[in-house]
């Protein structure tokens, strides 16, 4: 097929293959998807699944393009196109339920605005809520009708408050630090790549996509991106990024340098975003590369 289509719910999470979804993931296959229900109703060990099993590969934002390689039954296998990593030069590879996906075509616009609310109520244009999505979703924009700036969704025109967005192009005005930092005390979830929850990569590439800069899906990809900095701390900057392996073990985990010994990052499941002493954590003897952004 090789199809263009795009995300058609709030946050559309990307499976490993259409046999990973649990009956208590249900609610994360519905549309529209039921978000916080399936959040709220895992367990600890139902979370932990997600990763020790293998089951999610990572998340689509509403409007998010992907390429539909093949449809079998309910089910389609796409390539997460704004997701660069390794796995695939195109994108990144999973398989998303075929009713939160939408083949509309995209507005004819030069100008996209980004959500910069952590999450933003996009609205029909009688000003009725039709849905909440994520920080980092990105809109072809229509102009401006008051207070509020007309985007182009997979459900046609709908409204946002301009105060939530900013224009495509702007961002870095922010500091990678500072977006993060919005984030302390949002639950860890693996795969996840929405203010619902992220993964440490996940977060990582949503601060910098937020900066105007693109990085790749997963941590041991983010490794190569920048130019290398000394493991001396003294010589670390903020927003450096921190990487940490096991001993013969590939990169398993990153963080945004945070200043003054301490790191910013989403540890692992059961866990909230945080900042803390590098020294003093169970990472300290574990990093094993530096990147600066550039």
């Amino acid at each position: 097929m090789n199809e263009q289509w795009m995300c058609a719910v709030s946050v559309a999470t990307v499976w490993t293959d259409p046999d990973s979804p649990r009956v208590a993931d249900l609610p994360a296959l519905d549309h529209p998807v039921q978000i916080d229900k399936w959040l709220s109703q895992l367990s600890y060990e139902e979370r932990l699944a997600l990763s020790d099993t293998d089951q999610i590969q990572t998340q689509l934002l509403y409007g998010e393009p992907v390429i539909v390689e093949e449809v079998i039954g309910d089910w389609a296998r796409v390539i997460a196109s704004a997701q660069p990593t390794k796995k695939d030069p195109r994108g990144y590879p999973g398989w998303v339920p075929l009713v939160q996906l939408s083949m509309r075509e995209q507005a004819r616009t030069e100008e996209f605005v980004r959500v910069t609310a952590q999450k933003a109520r996009l609205l029909d244009e009688s000003g009725q809520l039709f849905l909440r999505v994520s920080f980092n979703t990105v809109f072809p924009a229509g102009g401006q009708r008051g207070k509020k700036i007309r985007v182009w969704t997979p459900h046609g025109w709908k409204l946002l408050n301009a105060s939530d967005t900013v224009r495509l192009g702007e961002e870095s005005t922010d500091r990678p630090l500072t977006v993060g930092r919005r984030f302390l005390g949002l639950p860890y979830l693996w795969g996840g790549m929405s203010a619902w929850g992220y993964d440490c990569s996940g977060f990582i590439h949503n601060i910098w996509k937020a900066c105007g800069i693109d990085l790749p899906r997963d941590a041991a990809d983010q490794a190569e991106a920048g130019r290398p900095v000394s493991l001396d701390t003294s010589e670390w900057e903020k927003g450096d990024l921190v990487f940490f392996q096991n001993d013969n073990e590939s990169i398993h985990h990153v963080a945004l340098y945070a200043g003054n010994g301490q790191i910013l990052h989403a540890p692992s499941t059961g866990k909230l975003i945080e900042q803390i002493p590098l020294k003093e954590s169970v990472y300290a003897n574990k990093v094993s590369a530096v990147r600066r952004v550039v």
